[in-house]
């Protein structure tokens, strides 16, 4: 059976500014060094698949896409996008931009497989935890989750022609 380590590349947060619209916030492991928000050119609309025109009708969700790879052109890697919302009133760290009645954000994990179900439930549960801390600045529960999804290999099994599983 074949094994690929490390199968996260990167977790980026997406939030909407309500005179930018949807922006890259913050990026581990940082895509361009010393510009932690800035994404390749190849990627210039993650912001928009992960934070798409209407999620403000919902408090949270979680979307999938895919984006071209960086090292290798023709190889697809894979988006997860939970978004969530929640009113400023429970924000404990406000921003200047924060200027509406609520604050919407979307976390998302960039993988080199499509491991989109397994993914999803963990990081669901790591942006509540990440949205009921208030602190859009403590960034710290992100990378962990980035170490620990990284920490186990994921085993694609044969006998299932393609499909990925965690170990």
């Amino acid at each position: 059976m074949a094994f690929i380590n490390e199968p996260v590349l990167n977790i980026i947060v997406v939030g909407f500014h309500h005179k930018k619209g949807c922006q890259v916030e913050h990026c581990y492991p940082e895509l361009i060094p010393g510009r932690p928000t800035e994404l390749p050119a190849a990627w210039r609309h993650l912001p928009a698949l992960a934070l798409p025109d209407g999620s403000h009708n919902y408090h949270s969700d979680t979307i999938f896409f895919n984006l071209p790879g960086l090292t290798d052109p023709p190889h697809t890697v894979y988006g997860i996008s939970c978004f969530r919302q929640i009113p400023v009133e429970q924000v404990i760290q406000k921003t200047e931009d924060m200027t509406r009645s609520s604050v919407q954000k979307s976390v998302c994990v960039i993988c080199r497989a499509p491991l989109f179900g397994r993914l999803a439930v963990k990081m669901e549960l790591v942006v509540r935890a990440w949205f009921l801390q208030g602190d859009f600045s403590q960034t710290k529960l992100l990378e962990d989750a980035y170490k620990h999804l990284n920490s186990c290999p994921v085993q694609m099994d044969q006998a299932l022609e393609g499909q990925f599983c965690i170990c």
